[in-house]
C-alpha cells in the first residue's frame, strides 16, 4: 500500500468518525474513542515487540551455552 493510499484510508476513517460522533450521544463516543485510543496503544506495543524479536538472517553470531557469570 502506498502513502496516498494510506492516507486516503485515513482520511476515509477520520470522515467516518466524524459523522459518527454526529448521531452519538457525546459520552458514548467519548467512550468509543477510548477504546479505539487502547487498540491502537496495543498495536504499537505488537509492532515496537517485532521490532526486537531477534532476526534468524541477522548478521550477529550468538555465542553457544550460558555465557552470563556463573552465580554463588
Amino acid at each position: 500500500m502506498s502513502d496516498r493510499d494510506q492516507d486516503a484510508r485515513i482520511g476515509q476513517i477520520v470522515t467516518a468518525l466524524v459523522s459518527l460522533g454526529r448521531l452519538l450521544d457525546p459520552a458514548d463516543m467519548e467512550d468509543m474513542l477510548g477504546a479505539i485510543g487502547v487498540e491502537v496503544d496495543t498495536g504499537w506495543e505488537i509492532v515496537l515487540e517485532r521490532r526486537m524479536v531477534r532476526r534468524a538472517d541477522g548478521n550477529v553470531v550468538a555465542f553457544p551455552g550460558n555465557t552470563a557469570p556463573a552465580r554463588e
